[in-house]
């Protein structure tokens, strides 16, 4: 909201897009284990499903646990909030910016730090070791994508309409179908 559009994409894209790849590289290295340690059962897709069914029945229990009038009318929600001010203090930057490569460099950080570890670099690392890295990496960063030009296109206006206890459903289901997927081989 304080920065141009197109400036604040390349930064958050370029964290994403950098952390996918790592996801994909560790899930690549957890599907290569050597010969000796190697068995018939598919360990790799199965950790994928387990991990896709935790994400997802995690992502309906914290919905279901959200206050239903959590729509917020011109604000963040406050794990939003906890995350932007954790990853705001991981960088120290407090001035508006007015050097483009200033204002790329906060967008990447902050997304950097602020998405890492989070369910969605988890879940590339499970695909990733389970899947085509090309298929995983493509997709997530083309996900990415659409839902970083979404956030920053319309975020705030669709807050106004669209509850997070609705997000966590929606995401809780996907993921749940992405489990029966991978555990039917689908992809």
């Amino acid at each position: 909201m304080q920065y141009e559009k197109g400036l604040v994409l390349l930064g958050s894209m370029g964290a994403l897009s950098l952390m996918t790849i790592l996801s994909v590289v560790i899930g690549r290295i957890f599907h290569s284990v050597p010969a000796q340690f190697q068995t018939t059962l598919p360990i790799g897709e199965y950790a994928a499903v387990t991990l896709l069914m935790f994400f997802g029945l995690k992502s309906i229990k914290d919905a279901w646990d959200l206050p239903t009038n959590d729509v917020k009318i011109g604000a963040e929600s406050s794990l939003e909030l906890d995350e932007y001010t954790e990853a705001e203090k991981l960088v120290k930057v407090s001035k508006l910016l007015t050097n483009p490569f200033e204002i790329v460099w906060k967008s990447f950080s902050l997304v950097f730090f602020a998405e890492w570890g989070d369910r969605s670099m988890l879940a590339t690392i499970a695909l990733g070791a389970a899947q085509s890295p090309w298929g995983v990496a493509t997709g997530a960063i083309a996900g990415h994508l659409v839902a970083t030009s979404i956030a920053i296109l319309g975020g705030a206006f669709l807050a106004n309409y669209i509850s997070e206890k609705l997000v966590g459903y929606l995401g809780g289901v996907l993921f749940l179908l992405f489990a029966v997927a991978t555990f039917f081989g689908f992809f």
